[in-house]
């Protein structure tokens, strides 16, 4: 009965189980992420990603199988994102410990490339620091978007060739000075 009313959008009824069940989602992202900043963002999106996809509800599960569900999705993504930034930091870091001259490099390369993308397409730039910098899948980027998976792919493809041709043409202008 709950899950028909909330796939008919009754808000009333969303407050309802999210008052219910937001401790055991909290609980549950707390057991697996030390913070409890985290906890709560986890949390608060699970029930946003609920109320979004309530019509996707299926009646012969039940509501506590399903929301865990989402939240086990969205712990996935998390993690995802964060092993992506942790990645890129790595990397980083790596750079910085070769050499100062190396170092240095990578941070003007890095300006540059940020200058490179600021002269992208407003929509390209956005696919790009979905991607890079915020880690979304083409998929997410996509409904975040409104736009198709081939198309963030053909953003995602323009925007590489374009930012790799700058960067190659910045760098002969730096071995030429």
């Amino acid at each position: 009965m709950l899950i028909l009313q909330l796939k008919d959008g009754n808000e009333t009824v969303f407050r309802q189980v999210y008052d219910l069940t937001h401790k055991k989602v909290y609980r549950y992202f707390l057991k697996r992420n030390a913070t409890h900043d985290t906890a709560k963002d986890l949390t608060q999106q699970t029930f946003i990603r609920l109320w979004q996809y309530r019509h996707t509800l299926k009646e012969d599960r039940t509501l506590d199988t399903q929301l865990f569900t989402v939240a086990n999705s969205v712990l996935i993504d998390h993690l995802r994102r964060h092993a992506h930034r942790q990645q890129v930091q790595d990397s980083f870091s790596d750079q910085h410990t070769a050499s100062t001259q190396q170092a240095l490099l990578a941070y003007e390369q890095q300006d540059y490339l940020h200058a490179a993308i600021a002269h992208l397409p407003p929509v390209r730039q956005k696919v790009i620091q979905l991607r890079l910098i915020h880690g979304f899948t083409n998929k997410e980027i996509a409904l975040h978007l409104s736009i198709g998976v081939k198309t963030v792919e053909d953003h995602i493809t323009k925007a590489l060739r374009q930012v790799k041709s700058m960067q190659l043409l910045l760098l002969l202008l730096l071995c030429i000075k």
